[in-house]
């Protein structure tokens, strides 16, 4: 079974409600709430989530743990703060987060991240690994350090983070990832995917365990704003 993700903006707490109530009644899966989307999402506010929450009736509201856009080279000032933003979105029961975080030489930064797992693992939340992922050095062998780190979900379109190209540029490697993890976590596919082009993401696709998502956020969107039509169409466009 694929699941689908819609990726909602979350500046605002009205338009936010508005949006998880179109991804709900689309039949999303799951939805990831996000900030400042111009940045690539950050954290976003507590009353966004709280939104969330109240127009997305069923376990799956993700919420976006970044303090600040550019690279995901991060202090231990800034890790304290996705600390507080992970206890935040316990708080306004969130059922997961999603985290990352790389060294100046790009390899996951296991003594910073590990901790941030744990503590939302702790929380009764699910960690998903962003798209720092896709700017690791060595994606194999980082995918292997998140499996035993016991990441629950990455995020990831194949594509190396920074050049252009779809999840369909990056099925090789989407292929690649899916047979190392061998379902041990969740391949979250990404990538400019849309209800027409996600059809032929996965017939590229070899044969996988466990679970997989397809995640969109301009593909689900009419008129700026999260569409119920759109999502809906991603939906069953999985099933094909």
């Amino acid at each position: 079974m694929v699941k689908v993700e819609a990726c909602i903006r979350g500046d605002a707490a009205e338009e936010t409600g508005l949006f998880a109530k179109a991804a709900f009644q689309g039949g999303a899966d799951t939805i990831e709430l996000c900030g400042s989307m111009h940045l690539d999402g950050l954290t976003p506010p507590r009353e966004s989530i709280e939104a969330a929450r109240l127009a997305f009736h069923r376990p799956g509201l993700i919420v976006m743990v970044r303090p600040r856009g550019g690279d995901f080279c991060y202090s231990s000032y800034e890790i304290a703060e996705m600390r507080r933003e992970i206890e935040i979105a316990a708080e306004a029961k969130a059922d997961g987060v999603v985290l990352g975080g790389l060294t100046s030489g790009g390899e996951i930064d296991v003594p910073q991240i590990g901790p941030l797992i744990e503590l939302s693992h702790s929380l009764g939340l699910k960690a998903t690994f962003h798209r720092a992922f896709d700017a690791a050095r060595d994606v194999p062998e980082s995918l292997g350090i998140l499996i035993q780190l016991g990441i629950d979900r990455i995020l990831t379109s194949g594509v190396p983070w920074g050049e252009s190209g779809s999840a369909l540029d990056g099925v090789f490697v989407l292929n690649q990832l899916i047979q190392q993890c061998a379902g041990r976590t969740e391949i979250v596919i990404c990538g400019s995917v849309s209800p027409e082009n996600v059809p032929l993401v996965l017939k590229e696709l070899q044969p996988w365990k466990g679970d997989l998502s397809v995640h969109a956020y301009s593909g689900v969107m009419e008129n700026d704003k999260t569409s119920e039509r759109k999502v809906r169409l991603l939906v069953d466009a999985v099933s094909l």
